[in-house]
């Protein structure tokens, strides 16, 4: 019995371990881009490492997307990620931006300037196994415009 106890203790000691958030090595672009109705569905492609000694799976992603300083839409995971521990991963991510009223028109102008100051804060919904946690994030980005721009 306390040798079972003893085990009992050390798995939930090591599952409440501090979970360190994977990192984004490099942001190799988006990809296919496509409008339909209110919705913008996109692939991010980014290079990331996971530093833990576990494989985490990111649940859900529910973030405000804001394009200097307005509001354009909710984005979302449209799948689960995971990430290998301690490994370097090349991830590509389709995400879904449900566009607010007036987003189309705020999109358009954007297009015709270089670069806009872009704003995501959410959560994300993250763990391994039956241990799970909500984390609040806000990342502030300028990036280009010029993708908007459909050939």
């Amino acid at each position: 019995m306390k040798v079972s106890f003893v085990f009992l203790s050390l798995f939930v000691l090591s599952a409440c371990a501090e979970l360190r958030s994977p990192e984004i090595i490099s942001f190799d672009g988006v990809s296919d881009f496509s409008l339909k109705e209110r919705s913008v569905f996109v692939t991010v492609k980014a290079q990331v490492i996971n530093p833990n000694n576990k494989t985490i799976t990111i649940h859900k992603v529910d973030s405000e997307v804001e394009a200097n300083n307005r509001n354009l839409g909710q984005l979302k995971t449209l799948q689960k990620i995971r990430f290998k521990k301690r490994d370097t991963l090349k991830i590509a991510i389709p995400l879904v931006i449900e566009l607010e009223k007036g987003a189309m028109f705020q999109l358009g102008m954007l297009a015709l300037r270089d670069s806009a100051n872009f704003v995501f804060k959410g959560n994300v919904l993250g763990g391994w196994g039956i241990f799970k946690k909500s984390v609040p994030f806000e990342i502030e980005k300028k990036l280009p415009t010029k993708s908007l721009i459909r050939p």
